[in-house]
């Protein structure tokens, strides 16, 4: 019965990470560089209801990916106490992932999202693009990849850990 619930739960953690990891990936690889096609009013708008929606069902994966990956490393995996967290190979995995969850999921919420909203409410920016001069919000918009480029190593980094779990 445990295996059962075990393999139920880890069937969630998988569809949350695909969730997080692949919604993130989808709309700033995916849909970002398509909304450069429309008129800066345009792109602003449908960025900002895309980026408010996203941020809510991104978080919520997020959060859930965290839970179900303590959850089936100690309720339901093998660590039992701190001890095996810091004396096993496992646990230390286990925990560089916590930590990289925790961090990939707090940049995301506290640093990316602020940011883009930050240039998205910046009225000059979008009325000087659209006068012509679309390099100051051509560069307002790149640090915003940059920035959200940092989750994509986390990402990468909790890949990595659960390849090597």
């Amino acid at each position: 019965m445990v295996w059962v619930l075990r393999q139920i739960l880890l069937g969630i953690h998988i569809l949350l990470a695909i969730i997080w990891v692949g919604g993130v990936l989808f709309v700033g690889w995916g849909v970002y560089p398509a909304s450069k096609k429309l008129a800066a009013h345009h792109q602003r708008t449908f960025l900002k209801a895309l980026m408010q929606w996203t941020h809510h069902l991104f978080t919520l994966a997020g959060v859930g990916v965290i839970i179900t990956g303590v959850i089936l490393g100690t309720v339901l995996g093998p660590l039992n106490s701190w001890a095996d967290v810091y004396s096993t190979a496992y646990g230390r995995i286990w925990l560089t992932a916590l930590i990289s969850a925790l961090l990939t999921l707090g940049w995301g919420v506290f640093i990316s999202y602020r940011q883009a909203m930050k240039v998205f409410a910046n009225e000059r920016l979008w009325i000087t693009a659209e006068n012509g001069d679309a390099k100051p919000l051509n560069k307002a918009m790149l640090l915003i990849a940059g920035i959200e480029s940092i989750e994509v190593f986390g990402f990468l980094l909790l890949i990595g850990c659960m390849i090597l779990l």
